[in-house]
């Protein structure tokens, strides 16, 4: 079955206004959206229910639970590195698509070594998408499942590889885990999903671990929020995929699933054109600012553009404030990192001087030997403990995510300033992009151990006979460690300030340069003929006309 080709048509034709649109008054902001839902209005064959939501929220384990069978890769640590679509098929099949368009059908077994973190690293191997079959979709043969990676991992990539699929996504199921209840980036992640899909349900996972009053409690809360910040009620369903399966799996059928399925046309239609819908409105927005400034004399548009771009939205200014902002927290990077890392110092010594003391028995050999022996333990030991700390990067990406909300801000009261003085001026009322700030990937700094003595002393080990004098080395020996340790957390402070500091300067320079396409995009609207009043407003009609039209197509 497949949508009315005349409401397709007709989407693309709007699309095509748009487009051109984009082009003429140079609205470039807009193209990556355009291209996206594009694809989406392209792809009619099945209706994508993508699975979104914060790293370590539960979604790759909920769609396993789901699907009753170990199929997606998970972990404790941001795993999901790639797309993966799961659709109807009568046996298992597994196909991935690589960024050229090559294809590859590959075993079941070997799909984390395609779409997880540690089988595919940074998509080293250049995957655009997986897409698996399974017979346990009978039942919505209709709806093609996503898997998408985390937001808000230390991963840039994965966040990004997320991001850009928002404007294809159908339906949505927002993972949020019990553990931790929207969170104020949930929020702001939700309103930018809800810009591409009206069909958002919650998902709570992690339910077996409270009790029904807390989980009561846990869905209030989130109600209310979402209430709050939309106006609207959204579906809330509870998973776990350790207790009640059967029961979650039901009820996710029956109220998000099969409706989806039986009223599949008439879904797609309404996402389509919500879609469509908000891109024109940011369209118009822009569209409207030009005609407004059409209509004033040539003499009057300099002062028409200092009103609206007042001191405190042109560029020298913003410049300022934002490294006023990265300053701040530049200042306190070290030292913040070092109350860190320092909080492992204790530990990491104890654990390293008692598996020293397992494995220095088993050392056998000259003193030149059993130091390399030494040597090459402590370096193993301490790149495994210390890694493992990296791996995290908890205060990393805290550190970042406190710049990222200043940020934020930042910009949503730049936004509300402009959109404000363009009211007040043009009594343009606009819809201006929201902006989403990316943390970069943190290269992991190196560890080295120095050589357990100060000068060559093991190569006169002729002179050492290890039968009288193991205990005494074996007491040299351990005295490095605490130096070692030292010596690693002091290099990883410096390393992670550096790093952090410049990650800092990467964030400063993403809200920069929104800011600057904005301002930039506003003066050369207020400022350059784009057409005389009468061809903008022509262009205003034509989309309104043809949206209106595709509205009373899709009802």
């Amino acid at each position: 079955m497949a949508i009315e080709p005349n409401i397709i048509t007709q989407a693309k034709e709007l699309l095509a206004e748009i487009q051109s649109v984009c082009a003429d008054f140079k609205l470039h902001s807009l193209l990556i959206t355009l291209r996206s839902i594009n694809n989406f209005a392209d792809q009619n064959q099945y209706l994508d229910v993508a699975v979104l939501g914060q790293f370590k929220a539960g979604k790759s384990s909920f769609l396993n639970a789901y699907l009753d069978k170990d199929l997606l890769p998970v972990g404790d640590i941001p795993v999901t590195s790639v797309i993966s679509r799961i659709r109807y098929g009568k046996q298992e099949k597994a196909t991935v698509t690589f960024l050229d368009g090559n294809t590859r059908i590959i075993a079941i077994q070997a799909i984390p070594d395609y779409v997880s973190e540690s089988g595919n690293p940074g998509n080293i191997k250049q995957v655009r998408v997986l897409d698996l079959e399974v017979p346990a979709l009978q039942n919505i043969q209709a709806l093609r499942l996503v898997d998408t990676p985390g937001i808000g991992s230390v991963w840039q990539h994965n966040t990004e590889t997320t991001t850009s699929w928002f404007p294809e996504t159908g339906g949505v199921l927002f993972v949020i885990s019990a553990e931790r209840p929207i969170s104020e980036n949930e929020l702001g992640l939700l309103q930018e999903i809800y810009l591409y899909s009206p069909e958002i349900a919650i998902v709570i996972t992690k339910t077996d671990l409270f009790t029904e009053d807390h989980l009561q409690q846990i869905e209030l809360f989130i109600a209310k929020v979402l209430r709050n910040a939309f106006n609207q009620d959204f579906p809330i369903l509870r998973y776990s995929a350790y207790k009640d399966t059967c029961r979650y799996n039901t009820e996710l059928e029956q109220r998000i699933f099969q409706p989806f399925a039986l009223n599949r046309d008439k879904k797609y239609a309404s996402i389509l054109r919500h879609k469509i819908g908000s891109l024109a409105n940011s369209c118009l927005t822009y569209l409207n600012i030009s005609y407004q400034a059409s209509l004033q004399q040539d003499s009057e548009k300099g002062k028409l553009k200092a009103t609206i771009l007042d001191e405190h939205l042109n560029s020298p200014f913003v410049r300022r404030e934002l490294l006023l902002i990265s300053g701040s927290y530049k200042e306190k990077t070290r030292e913040n990192i070092k109350v860190y890392l320092d909080s492992f110092r204790k530990e990491l010594e104890t654990k390293l001087s008692q598996e020293y003391a397992r494995a220095f028995g088993g050392w056998k050999g000259n003193l030149y030997v059993v130091t390399r022996q030494f040597e090459h333990w402590l370096n193993q030991s301490l790149h495994s403990e210390l890694q493992e700390i990296l791996l995290n990067e908890e205060k990393s990406f805290e550190l970042l995510s406190t710049v990222k909300k200043h940020l934020a801000f930042y910009l949503k009261s730049f936004r509300e300033r402009l959109s404000h003085n363009l009211e007040q001026v043009l009594g343009v009322q606009p819809q201006l992009e929201q902006w989403e700030i990316n943390i970069g990937e943190l290269e992991r700094p190196d560890i080295s151990v120095s050589r357990a003595f100060d000068f060559h002393l093991d190569l006169l080990w002729f002179l050492f006979p290890m039968v009288f004098l193991r205990n005494i080395f074996r007491r040299h020996f351990v005295r490095q460690i605490p130096k070692e340790v030292d010596k690693n957390l002091h290099r990883l402070t410096s390393d992670l300030n550096q790093k952090i500091n410049n990650e800092i300067d990467n964030l400063i320079a993403q809200a920069l340069t929104y800011m600057n396409q904005e301002i930039n995009l506003i003066e050369t609207l207020l400022t350059e003929q784009r057409g005389d009043s009468a061809y903008i407003q022509q262009r205003i009609n034509s989309i309104e006309y043809k949206f209106r039209d595709l509205e009373k197509k899709s009802l």
